[in-house]
This record gives C-alpha cells, structure tokens and sequence, in this order.
C-alpha cells in the first residue's frame, strides 16, 4: 500500500529570517530547565520510550460546545482562490514528552519547531529540546513561571505531571509565536489551535500582545484547529462544507454563536475553511482586527503561495512533524542526561505485570 505524500526540495542552508529577539522568557525558561535538572544529580533513573503514549499534546483552551443558532440559508460561503504573490507563509508547533521517571517524579522534554516557505522554499528551525524534572516540590515553582504564559489548568493529583508538561509546552510555544511575530515582516504566520481564551485568563493578554505585535510588522495570523467544538443543529459545522469541491469559506458571525462563547475571548474571526476539493474542513481562526477584506485574501496567499495537502498547509504540517519526538530522539535525550547528570539507570518492577501477568493491561507502562 503506497501511502500519498507531497515531496517538496530540501535547501541547504538552515536559519531563521531574523534572531527571535532578546525575550525575557528564553532565558527563564533555560534557567528553569537547568534548576530543575540540577536537583537530580547522581540519582537513579528509569527511561522511558513509550513514544505513542507519551507524546504529549498542547492542552488547547477550548470553549464549551457551541451552538450557531440561525438557519443554514443565512451562512455566507465565501469562494477563494489562490493568491500567488510570493508571501512567505511560516509555520510555528511545539510539542513535549515524557523521558523518564525518578524516585521523585518525571523527566520530560519541550520542543518547538518553525518552518517558513518562502518562493517555494522550506526551512526549519527547531528550538529546544528542554528537559525538565518535574516533582511535587517544584511544580508550584514551575507552574507561577509558565502561568504568565499559558493558563494554568488544576486537576487531580494523579494528573498533574501530565498537566503540567503539557502547560510547559504551551508556554514554550507562545514564546516562540511572539518571538516570530516581532522578527517576521509581510509574512502569513500559522498557529496550530484556535485564537480564543477565557476572558478569565491571563493568557488572553499574552496572544493579544502576539497578534499585536505581528500586525505591526504587516502580518496575518492564522490558526488552524483539528478539532472545532462549534455546532450547527447538532452536528460539526465543518460537516456544513464537507461536500464543497471548490477551496472555500464558511463565515461565523458572533452574533450567531451561543450565550456560551460569551465566557471566552475571541482574538480571531472563526471560519470554516475548506482548502481544497479533496481534503478536509477545518475550523480556521484569523486575527478580527484585520479588516474582513484582508482575512480572506490572507487565506488566499496561503494557497497561493503553500502547498496544501488534505486541505492542511504543508508548512504546519511539517512544524508538527518537526516539533515532535521520535524514538531515536528520546534515546539521544536519555544518553545525554545521563552522561551530564551522572543519572543512574534502573528497571523498577512493574508491580502490575508482576502481580497479574498478561491480565495486567489498562496501567501506565503495560
């Protein structure tokens, strides 16, 4: 069976458009990876190389269902076609996963990658990876820090690592978006998720000051989402394009959704957008301070100047793709940290395999 792919060239030469910027939180954040780490010197520790079940995925601040109240005839569908001016189109991802566990908690790694297509052209930066040791005593520690940048999100205490790594890469990933966002210049910028954030959050203020400074650069953000939670008569309003053969839009005004959305902030003027006959819908946000004019024909640039596959830009697609951990990276990452922290490497005993055997399914590890 011969999977479908886009081949696109390789380039030579690997940099970014300009320096990401003296940002306040680079140096934290490295800061903060060293401290943590410092704390497990010579202690034992038990790799981990679950990669399908431990790669962990941002934890996107998505709203409630939403409900869009009015009749079907009323949605305006917009058409789009491909601008091919030669904008360059950048794509920003993170990702985070779990390395290993120590007596006292978890190491894990946060990653970030940046592709940007420029005259048909694909280069990537990767940024990271981190590592961070994670335990009861310094997540409060860890978690004042990145609060700053991403909304803090309590849950019991057996989820709480999973939590917190997930909200390291969330932090990791609005650094690097304002980093991109001050550099970059007449560009379209990709962002994975939505645009939307409780109003209760400061995390709000943090995309705002994002969005802020790439208008003031001349650029357009955009925000993809793979999983949209807007509903129309019950069902996911991308079913409402699903059977579009031609690239178009699906306009959602505000007055439209539910008294639900009215707990969220919207940064973004949501669509739902269908970027080609053969691919698939997806919930598209846009930056709502552009004039409405604009945020189409931003959409349009990406297709005219991005390649798209399965109706997914292909330079967020390959951030994805870049910012996430292999099994050859983890193993890289766990020979380093014991050659520079002195770890010792263990095997605990499974307790649950021990004690039931093959019955022992459904605990973490098995």
């Amino acid at each position: 069976m011969v999977i479908e792919q886009i081949h696109y060239a390789t380039t030579q030469k690997y940099n970014f458009l300009r320096d990401l910027g003296d940002l306040d939180l680079s140096e934290r954040f490295v800061e903060l990876s060293l401290t943590s780490m410092s704390e497990i010197r010579d202690e034992c520790f038990q790799p981990w190389i679950d990669i399908e079940s431990e790669n962990i995925e941002k934890i996107e601040e998505q709203e409630n269902i939403i409900e869009v109240n009015g009749d079907l005839q009323f949605l305006s569908v917009v058409s789009l076609r491909p601008i091919p001016d030669g904008t360059p189109v950048i794509a920003i991802d993170a990702s985070c996963i779990k390395v290993g566990e120590t007596k006292s908690g978890i190491i894990c790694a946060v990653r970030s990658a940046v592709v940007w297509n420029e005259c048909g052209k694909y280069r990537c930066l990767r940024i990271g990876p981190f590592p961070f040791h994670i335990t009861r005593e310094n997540r409060k520690r860890i978690l004042d820090f990145i609060g700053q940048f991403s909304p803090i999100i309590f849950g019991s205490n057996a989820t709480f690592l999973i939590e917190v790594q997930s909200q390291l890469c969330n932090a990791m990933e609005r650094w690097v978006q304002m980093a991109v966002s001050r550099s970059a210049s007449n560009s379209i910028i990709l962002f994975d998720g939505s645009l939307s954030t409780r109003i209760s959050s400061s995390n709000a203020n943090f995309l705002e000051d994002i969005l802020r400074g790439a208008r003031s650069n001349s650029n357009a953000v955009i925000s993809f989402s793979k999983i949209s939670t807007i509903k129309f008569l019950g069902k996911r309003i991308t079913e409402l394009i699903a059977r579009q053969r031609e690239p178009c839009l699906l306009e959602i005004s505000e007055n439209m959704l539910s008294l639900s959305s009215r707990a969220m902030r919207l940064l973004g003027k949501i669509y739902v957008g269908k970027l080609c006959g053969r691919g698939y819908a997806f919930r598209i946000d846009i930056d709502r301070a552009l004039p409405r004019e604009m945020q189409i024909i931003s959409l349009q640039r990406v297709l005219g100047n991005d390649l798209v596959f399965q109706g997914y830009p292909e330079t967020l697609r390959l951030a994805h793709i870049f910012s996430t951990f292999t099994a050859s990276d983890i193993i890289g990452i766990q020979r380093f940290l014991t050659k520079k922290y002195g770890l010792k490497i263990v095997n605990w005993p499974n307790f649950r395999r021990v004690l039931f055997g093959p019955f022992g399914t459904g605990g973490a590890g098995d």
